[in-house]
């Protein structure tokens, strides 16, 4: 019930035409359920920051004829240094559409001439809160709309509710939490 009450006094805040959404904050439980459904599990369960996802299967074939360790869509890093060196390159080499570090957050569409700070959890925290702000302010407080920081198009319902279903379990309890 206080989340509930949490998240509706958040959502009139938010909905307010001169909001600033620099200083409006999602709840945490809502930034951690992201993190939890983007980032990389490793064996272990925990968290790999260090991933890069090539999202064209056109790109990722490319990437991996140019030499990448191009694993299905996914480039992992030994370090920060080496995701941002491999993101530049393949940048350079004219593949964007490329999702960056623990909140996968699209270079395409949220360019940051800063590569190493996808790759930086705290950093790219506070970037993930932005979008997901920002897409509350467009389209109102809903499962749906926290659906849409995974997969934009709102016709693809099937994608975007098993990524919600899969928030709403761990924002709830019904997935481990632990994860460094």
């Amino acid at each position: 019930m206080k989340k509930l009450g949490i998240l509706t006094a958040f959502t009139v805040q938010l909905m307010c035409a001169d909001t600033d959404l620099s200083s409006v904050r999602m709840p945490d439980s809502v930034l951690d359920a992201i993190r939890y459904c983007e980032c990389l599990k490793e064996a272990d369960g925990t968290c790999n920051p260090n991933v890069i996802r090539i999202n064209a299967t056109e790109d990722a074939q490319r990437a991996l004829s140019a030499g990448f360790a191009v694993q299905g869509h996914i480039i992992r890093c030994n370090s920060t240094e080496e995701c941002s060196a491999q993101a530049q390159a393949l940048i350079n080499g004219g593949i964007t559409n490329l999702d960056l570090g623990p909140y996968q957050i699209n270079y395409k569409y949220h360019p940051n001439p800063m590569l190493h700070e996808y790759f930086v959890d705290a950093t790219e925290r506070e970037h993930a809160n932005k979008i997901i702000t920002g897409l509350v302010k467009s389209f109102g407080y809903s499962w749906e709309t926290l659906g849409r920081y995974h997969h934009f198009c709102a016709t693809d319902r099937t994608r975007n509710e098993t990524y919600y279903r899969k928030m709403y379990a761990y924002i709830y309890g019904n997935q481990p939490q632990s994860q460094p």
